[in-house]
């Protein structure tokens, strides 16, 4: 396709995929409209009745872009936004994206990011409101930008306030997207190396990244003082920029992180550090230590829960093992990716 805006022929098909849209949007996408228009008053009743509550609601706002390699940035693009939205307590209710493609890109890669995001939208009750797509030299690999409304009544707000001695879990595997980047780029030498069984359940497990369902359920059930979903710099990362901004220190241990054995038998061939590679899809939470053991109490099976660190006075630092660490560096799957295409194995 050339540079520009796409075009009109094609932005009505793709407009004719869209299903009738519920009386809470007023104005949804359309060519020619340059806004989304939303009737607050119906569209906050989806977080009232999920919630039992009466009290007021908030809304909450979220932008955040698809830039690593994925095979559906579309579909990866509605779950890192609807990630972020969950962590306050907020129901995802409607998405917008910006698609940013190379210039001589196909028709068939709009279609399919577009159906990525409309499919994982109707999957979790989200409503399309509208977007934007172009063709620009200024990228060389396709961009999706997206951005996530949701609403959450003022009584299951998560309000980010801890105290000391409460304590951090970390739910669901760590370094899942990364993994699931990983194995994509470097399947057929990974394979070679590792067996493709092990290289396929890491597809599998790149493909669970939605921290949605157990976040709602968690905050429903018992009201955490803090929810954060780990992306870029993995779940290292994700604690320490939730605890350096308070007025706390922060203790973790290594050996409480969890991973799965493909994980840590991937990180050891490419020689990076697993607790710092890209882990959208592991939801760290701080909460009281009663409300934590509930909360295993009552988790399946199938979900990975641990305690991984204790919240302390800020005089003793952020620690892992007893050693401060420093703040956040690049993304370890960056060097990961570049052993990959060097083939430097």
């Amino acid at each position: 396709m050339e540079e520009g805006k796409l075009p009109l022929d094609l932005l009505d098909k793709i407009l004719d995929d869209i299903e009738k849209l519920p009386d809470s949007v007023i104005q949804g996408p359309q060519i020619g409209a340059d806004v989304a228009v939303i009737d607050y008053q119906k569209a906050i009743k989806q977080a009232q009745k999920f919630y039992n509550s009466k009290e007021k609601v908030y809304l909450v706002y979220k932008t955040d872009p698809i830039t690593f390699p994925t095979s559906e940035p579309g579909k990866y693009a509605v779950i890192v936004n609807a990630n972020d939205v969950v962590t306050s307590g907020a129901i995802p209710f409607g998405f917008n994206a910006t698609i940013i493609l190379p210039v001589g890109s196909s028709a068939d890669i709009v279609f399919k990011i577009q159906k990525g995001i409309q499919q994982e939208c109707d999957k979790r009750e989200i409503i399309v409101l509208g977007g934007h797509t172009e063709f620009s030299s200024s990228v060389n690999t396709p961009i999706v930008s997206g951005a996530m409304l949701g609403f959450v009544p003022k009584d299951y707000y998560v309000p980010r306030e801890i105290t000391e001695n409460d304590v951090m879990l970390c739910i669901g595997w760590c370094a899942k997207e990364g993994m699931g980047i990983i194995a994509n780029e470097g399947y057929e030498q990974l394979s070679e190396l590792l067996g493709p069984s092990t290289i396929d359940k890491l597809l599998k497990l790149g493909d669970d990244i939605s921290i949605v369902d157990i976040a709602l359920k968690i905050n429903k059930e018992n009201k955490p003082s803090l929810m954060h979903d780990a992306t870029e710099g993995g779940v290292l990362g994700a604690a320490y920029e939730t605890i350096s901004p308070m007025d706390f220190g922060l203790e973790l241990y290594t050996e409480k992180f969890p991973f799965t054995k493909e994980t840590m038998d991937v990180c050891h061939l490419l020689e990076v550090d697993p607790l710092k590679i890209i882990s959208s899809g592991t939801l760290l939470l701080i909460t009281s230590e009663s409300k934590a053991e509930k909360i295993m109490k009552n988790s399946t099976k199938e979900i990975s829960i641990e305690i991984i660190g204790n919240i302390c006075s800020k005089e003793n630092g952020i620690t892992l093992d007893g050693e401060i660490i420093p703040p956040p560096g690049p993304d370890a799957i960056i060097d990961a990716l570049r052993k990959l295409e060097e083939g430097s194995l």
